[in-house]
C-alpha cells in the first residue's frame, strides 16, 4: 500500500483479492451551513449513487452474511470482493441511502447506536461540532490537559477547533468527555441541537424496523450512545453491549449477531470486549481502522475504508 497525504491507494491485485469494507456514516441531499459536515461524513446522494453504480457493475459484493459464511468455512473471497457498511443510525441512511441501495440491488449492513433511536440526542462529536460552527465567539478557552485557547476568527480556525477538541475527547473517558462538552457550551454560548442540522436527526424505530424488513439489509449493534468500548469500566462495556443489543433485538423481534466498535480504533477495543460480544452472540465485529482485508481474515479485526470522509479517496477510481 502507497500513501499519498490521506488518500490511501491499493493496486488493482490487492482489491481483486482482498475483501473491501466500506464505511458509511450518511448521506446527504442538503446543503450545509457554516463548517456543518466539514469533513465529509455524509456523503454527498449523487456521489454515493455515482460509487454504488461502480460497484455494482466492477465488484463481487457481499453481505455481512456472505462475509461470515465465507470466512467460517475458510473460503478464499470471490473476486473483487465489497461490503457496504454504515455506522451510527442517522436518518438519511432510512431516507436517502436506503433507496439508492435498494436501486441497485445492493446488500449492506446498518450498525446502529440503539440509545439514540427515535431520541433528539446528538453524538458527542457532532455537539463539538454544532458549539463551534455556531457560535458567535471569535476565542474561547477550554480546559483539556490544561486550558487551551481557540481562535475562531475563520473556519479554517474552527475547523481546526473541532479536530483538536474530538481528537482529546476520543482518547477521554466518558466523564472527562462529558465534562468537556459542558465546558464547550458554555464557553461557545451555543447549546448544540438536532434541529441545526439535517443531518444530525437519527432514525426512529420505525425507519430502523423498515430496514431491517428489506431482505437486502442486516441491522448490527453500535452501543448505546457511542461511547469507546474500551474506555469503559468491564461492567459499563458489558452492560453496554447487553442494553444495546437487547435494545435492537425487542424491537426487531429477532437476534441481532453483528456489531461494530465505536470509534472503532486499535485502542477502542480489547479481547475482553471481543470475548463479551462473542458471549452475547455476535459473530463478526469490523473495526474503523483503515484497510483491506486478506483471506483469512479475523471477523473481528476486519478493516473498513471511508470514501470522502477527511478527503479520503474512494478505492475503485
Amino acid at each position: 500500500m502507497q500513501t499519498m497525504q490521506n488518500k490511501p491507494i491499493w493496486s488493482p491485485q490487492d482489491l481483486e483479492s482482498s475483501l473491501v469494507m466500506l464505511l458509511y456514516h450518511g448521506v446527504t441531499s442538503g446543503p450545509s451551513i457554516g463548517i456543518e459536515n466539514f469533513s465529509r461524513k455524509h456523503i454527498d446522494a449523487n456521489e454515493f449513487e455515482r460509487q454504488m453504480s461502480l460497484i455494482k457493475r466492477k465488484c463481487t459484493v457481499l453481505s455481512i452474511e456472505d462475509v461470515v459464511d465465507i470466512a467460517l468455512r475458510e473460503q478464499s473471497w470471490p473476486k473483487n470482493p465489497v461490503v457496504v457498511s454504515f455506522d451510527d443510525g442517522f436518518k438519511n441512511n432510512a431516507t436517502i441511502a436506503a433507496p439508492i441501495l435498494d436501486k441497485f440491488q445492493i446488500p449492506a449492513v446498518f450498525y446502529i447506536c440503539a440509545g439514540m433511536i427515535e431520541t433528539n440526542c446528538m453524538f458527542w462529536v457532532d455537539q463539538i461540532e454544532d458549539c463551534i460552527n455556531l457560535t458567535e465567539r471569535y476565542r474561547i478557552c477550554i480546559e483539556l490537559d490544561s486550558v487551551v485557547t481557540f481562535e475562531l476568527g475563520s473556519p479554517e480556525d474552527r475547523i481546526q477547533a473541532v479536530s483538536a477538541i474530538k481528537a482529546f475527547c476520543k482518547k477521554s473517558d466518558v466523564c472527562d468527555k462529558n465534562r468537556i462538552l459542558a465546558n464547550l457550551m458554555e464557553a461557545t454560548g451555543v447549546t448544540p441541537s438536532f434541529n441545526h442540522a439535517t443531518n444530525y436527526k437519527m432514525m426512529s424505530w420505525d425507519e430502523v424496523k423498515s430496514i431491517d424488513r428489506n431482505s437486502l439489509f442486516t441491522i448490527g449493534g453500535h452501543t448505546l450512545y457511542h461511547d469507546s468500548l474500551s474506555a469503559q469500566t468491564a461492567e459499563n462495556m458489558r452492560l453496554d453491549i447487553q442494553i444495546s443489543l437487547g435494545l435492537l433485538e425487542y424491537n426487531l423481534q429477532h437476534s441481532v449477531k453483528h456489531y461494530a466498535y465505536p470509534e472503532g480504533q486499535a485502542y477502542d477495543y480489547h479481547q475482553n470486549v471481543i470475548d463479551t460480544l462473542k458471549e452475547f452472540g455476535v459473530v463478526c465485529s469490523p473495526t474503523a481502522i483503515e484497510g483491506i482485508n486478506p483471506d483469512g481474515s479475523d471477523l473481528f479485526h476486519l478493516h473498513r475504508i471511508m470514501p470522502g470522509f477527511m478527503g479520503r479517496a474512494f478505492p475503485y477510481d
